[in-house]
């Protein structure tokens, strides 16, 4: 055989065994490994190396910013001292808060509405907006109850009351973010909870979503009705009270039920609160007698 120039390009080989066709096997790579080295080997001593580089314009091979996920689970882990930590417990959208909010106020039976609408991807967004709302609603309708009950007097001088944002906003949020704080440290500290039964944000999410139904409430004790505003205490209080019930019942493994009483009283007291102090259809004032006047 002639020897090639060095300009050609040719490639020998030689001629492959009878065995050959029995013996090629291909090998399988997982995806981490499209990026190194794809090998087909074939035995009796032939084996054909192809490498493969990745030719991706801008490929780094540093270390990678994106999060790290666990092999137990899809959610990834971030620093508590990372934006991103702070940045998934708002991370919802409209759909998802308004469905939460519904089921809050109008509790199906038999369904806990931790485990179905909350344990999936608990959040702070639509509690604290829930918060908010309810701050000003009570102020406003508050001040709206206290003028209708002073419209009657024609000595009395209505003011606004500025005061009402302050006390609510106060007691509101001590009530949805500073009482389940206690209660799960409490419950923690006793060893009163199972392992991963409730957590803190979950127990949070809970009590801020149960409040969502004293927004069109609070709207509704305008209403200068006393018995009507005593129902839909009671009613709203029941509802949100059902829903605390199921979802922190369940993670308590010593059952005690001076401690629910203890969670469904401030609840009710809460509320009772509100509208005995901005709300309550008070008896009108008696107005003094004038005495007779005598004969002259």
């Amino acid at each position: 055989m002639a020897a090639p120039n060095r300009g050609d390009k040719l490639i020998e080989i030689d001629s492959p065994p009878a065995s050959f066709s029995t013996q090629l096997h291909f090998q399988e790579f997982t995806s981490n490994d499209l990026g190194g080295a794809a090998k087909l080997e074939v035995h009796n001593s032939h084996t054909l190396t192809f490498n493969q580089t990745p030719q991706t314009p801008g490929a780094s091979t540093g270390a990678s910013s994106t999060p790290i996920y666990n092999e137990t689970s899809e959610k990834p882990s971030y620093s508590i001292w990372s934006l991103e930590y702070y940045q998934q417990l708002f991370d919802v959208n409209t759909d998802q808060v308004v469905e939460r909010i519904l089921w809050a106020m109008v509790p199906k039976p038999g369904v806990n509405f931790l485990q179905q609408h909350i344990q999936s991807k608990p959040d702070l967004y639509g509690p604290f907006w829930i918060c908010v709302t309810l701050v000003f609603t009570i102020a406003i309708s508050g001040n709206l109850a206290n003028y209708l009950q002073t419209a009657a007097s024609m000595h009395y001088h209505w003011k606004y009351n500025f005061h009402a944002v302050t006390l609510a906003g106060t007691a509101i949020f001590a009530y949805a973010w500073l009482l389940p704080s206690c209660l799960w440290g409490f419950l923690k500290y006793q060893g009163a909870l199972h392992e991963g039964a409730i957590t803190l944000l979950e127990l949070l999410c809970v009590y801020g979503y149960s409040l969502a139904i004293y927004v069109p409430v609070s709207v509704l004790w305008v209403i200068q009705v006393g018995w009507l505003q005593w129902l839909l205490l009671i009613v709203g209080a029941t509802m949100s009270g059902y829903v605390l019930v199921t979802a922190i019942w369940p993670a308590i493994s010593q059952r005690s039920m001076v401690l629910l009483v203890v969670i469904l009283g401030c609840h009710v007291l809460l509320a009772a609160g509100f509208m005995l102090s901005y709300f309550h259809a008070s008896p009108p004032p008696l107005m003094p007698e004038t005495p007779a006047q005598l004969p002259t």
